[in-house]
C-alpha cells in the first residue's frame, strides 16, 4: 500500500476546557501537587498551633515559600522568575524588608559572578579555551589516560575562570575529542564536571561559593564584626590543589569500572 495511506500515529490533543486542563495538570504533576498540599497544610498547622515558641506566623510563611520555591525549581521552571516571585512574596508578607529583598542586586559577590560569566563568554567566542584544550589533549591509550588527560586541563581552567561556564565550553570539545580518540563520552563527561568543581575550589574566583563567602566576610568587616580570618585569592590553594589532583586520579582509576563504556 502507498505510504500516504498508512494510518498516522495519533498525537495526544491538548485539553480545551478549563476542567480538562486542570485534570491534565493534576495527572502530570501528581507528586508535586501532593507535596505542595502537604507543605501548605503543615505550615498552616504550625502557624495555628505554634509548636515552636520562637516562631511567628511569618516564620511559617517563609518555610512555606521556601518549600514551594524548591518544588517549582525542581519542575524546571524559569529560575529567575521563580526566585523573583518568592522574594516579592516574602517582602509583601513582611518576612523580609524591602532593603533585604533588593540587597542582592547591590552585592559585590553577585556582580563579580556576573563579570566572570562575561569573561567566560568572551573566551568561548574567541575559541581560547577550545584551542588550548585541543593542544593539550592527545590520543589516550586507555580509559584511565582519557579521563586524566581531559580532567587535568579542566582543573586548571576552572581555577581561573568560573567552573560553570568552563563545563559548558569544554563539553563540546570533549565530545569531539572522544569521537576522534574512540572513547565513549559517557566515560569522561561526568568526571569533567567533577574536575571543574574541584578546580573551582583552588582560587577565590573559581566557584561562585567562594565569592559569596568572601562577600559575606566583607560585609561582616564593614559592620565591625571580626570574622577571625580573611580570604585571599590563593588562601585555599595549598589545600585545594592536592585534593583536586587526588580527585582526578581517583576518577581516572574508577571511571572505566563505574561508568558505562
Amino acid at each position: 500500500s502507498s505510504p500516504s495511506l498508512l494510518p498516522r500515529p495519533s498525537s495526544p490533543t491538548p485539553p480545551r476546557t478549563t476542567t480538562s486542563k486542570l485534570r491534565w495538570f493534576l495527572r502530570r504533576n501528581r507528586n508535586a501537587v501532593l507535596f505542595a498540599v502537604a507543605a501548605t497544610a503543615a505550615c498552616i498547622a504550625g502557624a495555628i498551633t505554634n509548636p515552636i515558641e520562637r516562631f511567628t506566623w511569618r516564620s511559617w510563611v517563609a518555610i512555606w515559600v521556601t518549600a514551594n520555591t524548591l518544588l517549582v525549581l525542581v519542575l524546571d521552571h524559569a529560575p529567575d522568575l521563580v526566585l523573583l516571585v518568592a522574594s516579592l512574596t516574602l517582602t509583601l508578607t513582611g518576612c523580609i524588608t524591602e532593603e533585604q529583598c533588593w540587597s542582592g542586586f547591590a552585592s559585590h559577590g553577585v556582580m563579580a559572578i556576573g563579570s566572570l560569566f562575561i569573561v567566560a563568554k568572551a573566551l568561548e567566542e574567541a575559541g581560547t579555551v577550545e584551542g588550548l584544550a585541543g593542544a593539550l589533549l592527545g590520543v589516550p591509550s586507555s580509559p584511565f589516560w582519557a579521563t586524566a588527560m581531559l580532567c587535568t586541563p579542566t582543573v586548571i581552567f576552572s581555577s581561573v575562570v568560573n567552573d560553570t561556564p568552563v563545563v559548558a565550553m569544554l563539553m563540546p570539545v570533549a565530545e569531539r575529542w572522544c569521537g576522534r580518540a574512540g572513547v565513549s563520552p559517557a566515560t569522561v563527561l561526568m568526571p569533567l564536571s567533577f574536575a571543574a568543581m574541584l578546580g573551582g575550589t583552588c582560587t577565590i574566583i573559581g566557584t561562585s561559593t567562594n565569592i559569596v563567602v568572601q562577600d559575606r566576610i566583607q560585609r561582616d568587616v564593614e559592620r565591625g564584626v571580626d570574622p577571625g580570618f580573611r580570604l585571599g585569592f590563593f588562601t585555599m590553594t595549598p589545600v585545594a590543589v592536592p585534593v583536586a589532583f587526588v580527585g582526578v586520579f581517583l576518577m581516572a582509576c574508577l571511571s572505566a569500572a563505574v561508568l558505562p563504556t
